[in-house]
Order: C-alpha cells, then structure tokens, then sequence
C-alpha cells in the first residue's frame, strides 16, 4: 500500500460524498451492514495473548479518558440548539474507532493497547452510551435506549461474535482477510461516501456552519487526545501514543448511525461535521503524525 493511500481514500470519500450525494443512495440503506463488517474486521485481529500485554491500571485510565472526559467536552454545546448538543455528545461519548490499531501502529504506539482498546470500549458502549446521553441529555431531550441497544447489538455485538467465531472454526480464512487490508478500505470508503451523501440535505445551504462546527470539534479532539497523551506519559511514550489516538479518534460511523436512527436527518449536520473532523483528523495524523512522534522521542531521549 503506498504512502498516504489511507488518507486519500478518506479525502475522496467526503469529496464523492459531497459532489456525488445521489450515487450513494444506492446503498445508504446498508450503512449499519457495512459499518458491522467493519467491526467485524476490526474484531478479528483481536487476539488472547494481546489482552496479556495489557497493563490493566493503564486500560482503566484510557477507559475513562475515552468515556468521561470526552464526553464531558460536549457540555458548552448545551448553549447551542439542543439537536447539535446530542449530535456532538453521541460523536464525544463514542468508543475508540477500529483504526485505532492502525495508526498506533503507523505511529509507533502501543499495538496491543490499541488492538484491545478498540475492542473493549466497543463492548463497553452497550452500558457507557445510553447512561452518558441520559445522565447529559435527558434533560434535553428524551432519548429511546431500546433503539441505541439495538444498534449497538447490530453492529458490535453481532460482528463481534461472528468474529470469533471465524477465528476459531476458519482460522485461515481470519488469516487471509486480516492480510489483505484492501477491502476493510473499499467499506470505509463506501461509508465515508454514503455517509456524507445522507447527509448532504443537512448540509446543503449550511456549509458555512458545517465548517465552523467541522473546526471546532476538531480543536476538541485534538485537545482531547493532547490531555489523554500527558495521562499516558506516566506509563511510557508508546503507551502515551495510544492514549492519544484511542481517545481522539473516536467511531464517527456509530455514532452518526445511532442519530440518524434516532432523530432522523434533523441532527444528521453535527454527525457530519463530526465524521469530516475524525477524518481530517485521520489524515493529519498519516502525514504529519510520523514526524512528530519522532521528535517527542528525541525530545524524550535527550533529558
């Protein structure tokens, strides 16, 4: 895979998204299909001897900077219209994406706190959602749990379970899709497009809002990831490196799914705004992230 081809696809997805809002429709209707395959992809890289690695205090920690803290930034949105309020707190109260793995590889992080982070808060988000949207929003407005539980289970629980089950009954079929990266590429394409194609009504005479909103929510993630990096120093530089990339890149893709299904195309501008900021956040750390994280080492090594 050449250099950058990740962030490509990402930049292509919006731009087909945007330009070409009509094609998508041909399957909009499949959005949660594709967004349970790719957890089912994600899931199956997830391996026993992973969780092994893992240093419990510090999953504990990350746990809690991806389910409290972030969520918590959302709370000045209050001040704004209630549907961009629960817009960015669903986007905020997400679990880890999938790429997580992917890009605390690319970055020298920590893989199997990245492998099992991604795992973990995915489960987690069966109980950590519906009681963060309640404790936060209910107030706000009323919110159906049955029907975020019913997400969850399609799109986690159910790829999840398919998963393992193809580890342990077809483990050279697991073997051979976790070689070839391509397709799990081609669905983040087709969900990214289909995505901002949903969208584009919500959109369409409001870029200007999308952009403030696209800029802001960025600022938060990076900031977020900034905090959840200076938590993680304690326990060495790679696992820093995780910290910042489980917390700041969060699934955009259920978190929109979960809004649409909910409130319908009235709330669908924040989840674009927010899919646009974890992608671009995506492609900054692709291009420029390498390079950072060489000078935090030299920086490190030279007190």
């Amino acid at each position: 895979m050449s250099k950058y081809f990740f962030s490509l696809v990402i930049i292509l997805s919006i731009f087909f998204g945007l330009l070409l809002p009509g094609v998508s429709v041909l399957w909009s209707d499949y959005l949660n299909f594709l967004l349970a395959l790719l957890m089912f992809f994600s899931a199956l890289r997830v391996e026993r001897k992973e969780f092994r690695k893992v240093d419990a205090k510090g999953m504990l920690t990350l746990l809690s900077l991806v389910f409290i803290l972030m969520p918590l930034l959302s709370l000045p949105f209050k001040l704004s219209d209630p549907m961009t309020f629960v817009g960015v707190l669903f986007a905020l109260s997400s679990p880890s994406a999938a790429a997580t793995a992917f890009f605390v590889s690319f970055l020298g992080g920590d893989i199997a706190l990245g492998v099992v982070i991604s795992f973990v808060s995915s489960l987690l988000s069966l109980l950590t959602i519906p009681i963060t949207v309640q404790a936060l929003a209910g107030a706000v407005v009323q919110v159906d749990n049955s029907k975020i539980l019913s997400i969850l289970i399609e799109v986690i629980i159910i790829p999840i379970v398919a998963a393992l089950l193809t580890r342990k009954f077809l483990r050279g079929a697991a073997e051979e899709i976790n070689k070839n990266r391509d397709c799990q590429l081609i669905v983040m394409f087709l969900l990214g497009w289909g995505i901002i194609g949903v969208s584009h009504a919500a959109i369409l005479n409001n870029e200007l809002q999308l952009l403030e909103l696209t800029t802001i929510l960025l600022l938060i993630l990076i900031f977020g990831g900034l905090v959840a990096y200076l938590f993680g120093r304690r326990y060495g530089n790679e696992t820093a490196i995780t910290f910042f990339v489980a917390t700041s890149i969060k699934n955009a893709l259920l978190s929109f799914a979960i809004v649409l299904k909910l409130f319908g195309i009235a709330a669908a501008l924040p989840m674009a705004a927010n899919l646009i900021a974890q992608l671009a956040l995506m492609v900054l750390l692709e291009v420029f992230g390498g390079r950072i994280t060489a000078l935090s080492r030299s920086s490190a090594g030279t007190r």
